[in-house]
């Protein structure tokens, strides 16, 4: 298993695999309005700007050359993408990939200590088990709903 930073030129590649995941597990919980904001938000042409403008950074797991996780920060402390391929679920992808995140926020923030999540619905349980606390209840913005929890390191 290998994680590394994914830099635009291999974005397609994590932005599909979002969506393959996303279509898996997420849709049965969301509402149209939901799907449809979901996938403008990942979209190559609105996330490669993020990406380059500092705003998000992605790590994706590969075994074998195969990508089969990834995880987007954005502005720095934020969670917003967390997705693995089903076929791998249980197998503490995930858990690593969050440590990643969480060791990139204290070594470039060292004042900061929190990370923060809006967990969706097929995700509040596994970020409880990583050490997250919901900070409300569940929420609901242009049809994602959402938990928003958060670590403190």
């Amino acid at each position: 298993m290998q994680i590394c930073r994914i830099m635009p030129d291999k974005l397609r590649d994590a932005l599909e695999l979002v969506w393959e995941v996303f279509e898996e597990f997420e849709v049965p919980d969301y509402e149209e309005m939901g799907i449809k904001t979901f996938r403008h938000f990942i979209e190559y042409s609105n996330m490669v700007e993020k990406v380059r403008q500092g705003e998000m950074t992605f790590w994706g797991c590969y075994l074998n050359n195969y990508l089969v996780g990834v995880i987007a920060l954005r502005d720095g402390q934020h969670i917003s993408l967390l997705f693995v391929r089903g076929q791998f679920h249980h197998l503490g992808i995930a858990t690593k990939l969050v440590d990643v995140a969480v060791d990139a926020v204290a070594a470039k923030e060292p004042e900061i200590r929190a990370v923060t999540v809006n967990a969706s619905p097929y995700a509040v349980e596994f970020y409880k088990k990583v050490g997250f606390a919901a900070l409300k209840g569940e929420q609901k913005a242009d049809g994602i709903r959402f938990t928003p929890m958060r670590k403190n390191f």
